[in-house]
């Protein structure tokens, strides 16, 4: 399988910029939105309706809330909550769902499984494998200039050894355009899937729209790989 997928977080207005992008070169892409955010506004209701015609929208629970250190009520708010407001406000039950700030806990990985995602999306970087068996997903690269420090310091916290290995490979260890047909490259030769993530709030602070735009080029029209909402890995 050679597959490529694109996850957005946080519901900011600008992600309908997103989805202009998206259109243009005939991506697919998941929304993580929550109901609300006490760090940045979120798009309406009718708006979320609007783009779920033609997008996935997935779970961040209701608030916003981290959840690596929360349990009992607070799942219960927060991601059965964000489950039920996602399914009566679009009509169907949500299939995904990513983790605020990307932390999380075994507790949480039970609870939000055990309410109805099938999907759900980390913040693990620069990994271009599929979901494990808990529906666990990596990323590939976010669309943020990260230094190549930070990327080497993100797998060795993670204690993440392939994909160190596949990361030291490539030229360019910093380079976001060079990295994503690195990996688009690999996904190609060896399968896999390349997971373009990013915040709609952070590509418009730093700038980083013409470099989107490229990246979604560069990732679009290719017959060998197969392109899928974050939803529907569930299904590969």
């Amino acid at each position: 399988m050679k597959i490529i997928t694109t996850s957005w977080d946080d519901g900011y207005p600008a992600d309908y910029r997103i989805a202009e992008l998206l259109e243009k070169y005939k991506l697919k892409g998941t929304f993580y939105i929550p109901r609300s955010n006490p760090e940045h506004e979120v798009m309406p209701e009718p708006e979320i309706r609007t783009l779920a015609q033609d997008f996935e929208v997935g779970g961040h629970t209701l608030h916003h809330v981290r959840l690596h250190s929360r349990s009992g009520a607070v799942f219960t708010e927060e991601i059965l909550g964000c489950y039920n407001w996602l399914k009566d406000l679009l009509g169907i039950a949500p299939v995904s769902f990513c983790f605020p700030g990307g932390v999380y806990n075994q507790p949480a990985i039970d609870y939000t499984r055990t309410t109805g995602f099938k999907i759900l999306r980390t913040t693990e970087l620069l990994n271009p494998g599929l979901p494990d068996n808990l529906g666990l997903v990596p990323t590939t690269l976010q669309v943020y200039n990260h230094s190549g420090f930070t990327y080497y310091k993100h797998l060795l916290k993670r204690i993440k050894l392939r994909s160190l290995g596949i990361y030291l490979k490539n030229k360019n260890s910093a380079d976001l355009l060079n990295l994503v047909e690195y990996y688009l490259n690999y996904v190609i030769k060896n399968q896999g899937c390349l997971h373009i993530w990013g915040h709609s709030w952070e590509i418009e602070q730093y700038h980083l729209w013409d470099e989107l735009e490229q990246i979604c080029k560069l990732i679009s029209g290719i017959n060998e790989c197969t392109y899928v909402t974050n939803g529907e890995l569930s299904q590969v």
